[in-house]
Formats: structure tokens, C-alpha cells, sequence
């Protein structure tokens, strides 16, 4: 749901980003190594700043060859996601981290409520829901009512235009990589946490799936349309097609 709160944006500014899950995984496995070096007792907060921050520098990295060269955004991001990929795996590390930080071990531990089950077993709800909800919120008025996201809506309807009507093309662009990149780095650290590992193998090929979540929210992959209330409706589509009915015993099949 946070991958999909970043890709909405990129989808209707009119672009499509397929880098932001190996954006995630190299900087939740970089935050990792970093706090097991420097601060193994650090907050989950200083945790979650780190990551975002990583996240932040490689989607701004992205931003600054679509902005700069005006290259396709679908080449630059699917070029960035192998980079990013093979840089994690040849420089930082490419072996599973069991050993994560006490701070993540005890945020993936968090319970809000529990609710019993009839089958004798306990359902618990997550403060990560808190987090992702908040993100949602932020998205949605950044969307509905700012003037920076009246400009991601005309730059999605039309760039010519949107430059004629006075906006800065290259610096909604540069806000757009740079917060998908900050989101795609809370998302893979929150992932990481919630597994209680850190492997560089993981979420990197499930881009697809959260792409597909906000386009059956209603955005068009031409851009220009699209809402966080259909992303998140997607979203819930998507999860119930996918793990919930196995989850009942509806065969996989």
C-alpha cells in the first residue's frame, strides 16, 4: 500500500517507475548493515530516517536523467532497478541478515489489538497500519489540495501545456522520484522489520503487482487521472486475489 501511494504519483504525472522496489530493498538492507556497524541500539525511528533518506538520494538519482535528458521514464527506472540491484548485491552484501536490530525486532513485534478467533487462535493488528493510513492521508492532500499536485495532474494531461501554464516541469519531477524514492524506503524497511530479516533477494520482481493494484484503482497508465481512494481499493483487490482467499482455503489454483 505504500509502494502504491508512490507509484500513483508517478502514474499520473504520466510516467511509469519500476525501480522502486529495488530502491526499497537496497535501503533496507543498507540501513541494516549501517545500524549493526555504527548504532545497534538505535530507535526504530533513527531506522525508518535512514532508510527514507537512502530511498530519498537513489529516486532522486532517477529524477535527475528523467528530468535532465527528458528520458523515458519507463528505460531510465527499469535501467536504475538492475543498477541498484547489482550495486547492492556486489558492494553492500548479498548474504540474509537474521541479526536486524533490536529496534526493528521490537517494532515487528507491535500489537495494536487482538481479536480471538473461533478456530482458537489470535489475529493481530499492527501499528505499521498507522503508518501506512498516514501516508495515504499526506498523498491524498498533496493530491487534492496543494498546487504542487495540481501540477503532477498537468503534467500527466499534458507537459506542453503545463509548462505553458507557468509550472516548473523539471522540479515536479525531481518532488515526484525524490518521494517515491522516500516512500519506497519507509515501505522496505517496514517490510524488512515485519520479517525480521534483511534479504537482499526480496520484494525486487513485485513491482508489477502494485502497478497493476493502482491501475485497477482507476488510473490511467497515460496520465493525468487517478485517486488514493481507488489506489487503496486496488490495493485491497489485489491482497484478497492473492492471499486472502488462500487464507480460507480457496485452492491457489
Amino acid at each position: 500500500c505504500i509502494f502504491a501511494m508512490g507509484v500513483l504519483i508517478v502514474i499520473i504525472s504520466g510516467g511509469i517507475d519500476v525501480s522502486f522496489t529495488a530502491v526499497a530493498i537496497f535501503a533496507m538492507y543498507s540501513t541494516v548493515r549501517i545500524l549493526n556497524s555504527v548504532m545497534p541500539a538505535a530507535p526504530i525511528w533513527i531506522a525508518f530516517a535512514v532508510s527514507a533518506l537512502i530511498g530519498l538520494g537513489l529516486g532522486l538519482f532517477n529524477a535527475f536523467f528523467i528530468s535532465r535528458f527528458r528520458l523515458p521514464t519507463l528505460i531510465v527506472t527499469l535501467g536504475t532497478q538492475s543498477m541498484f540491484r547489482g550495486l547492492l548485491l556486489f558492494a553492500i552484501g548479498n548474504k540474509i541478515i537474521r541479526d536486524i536490530p533490536p529496534s526493528m525486532t521490537e517494532f515487528s513485534r507491535a500489537t495494536v489489538m487482538e481479536v480471538s478467533m473461533a478456530s482458537g487462535g489470535v489475529s493481530k493488528l499492527h501499528p505499521a497500519i498507522f503508518l501506512t493510513l498516514a501516508i495515504a492521508l499526506l498523498v491524498f492532500l498533496l493530491l487534492r489540495y496543494t498546487m504542487l499536485g495540481r501540477g503532477i495532474y498537468a503534467l500527466g494531461g499534458a507537459r506542453e501545456a503545463a509548462e505553458r501554464a507557468g509550472f516548473n516541469i523539471s522540479r515536479i519531477q525531481y518532488f515526484i522520484y525524490g518521494f517515491v524514492g522516500l516512500l519506497a524506503g519507509i515501505a522496505g524497511l517496514t517490510y524488512g522489520a515485519l520479517n525480521r530479516q534483511a534479504n537482499p533477494q526480496d520484494i525486487v520482481g513485485t513491482e508489477l503487482d502494485v502497478i497493476a493494484a493502482v491501475v485497477l484503482g482507476g488510473a490511467t497508465l497515460t496520465g493525468g487521472r487517478g485517486s488514493v481512494i481507488g489506489a487503496l481499493l486496488g490495493v485491497a483487490l489485489i491482497t484478497i486475489m492473492s492471499n486472502s482467499l488462500v487464507l480460507v482455503g480457496v485452492p491457489s489454483e
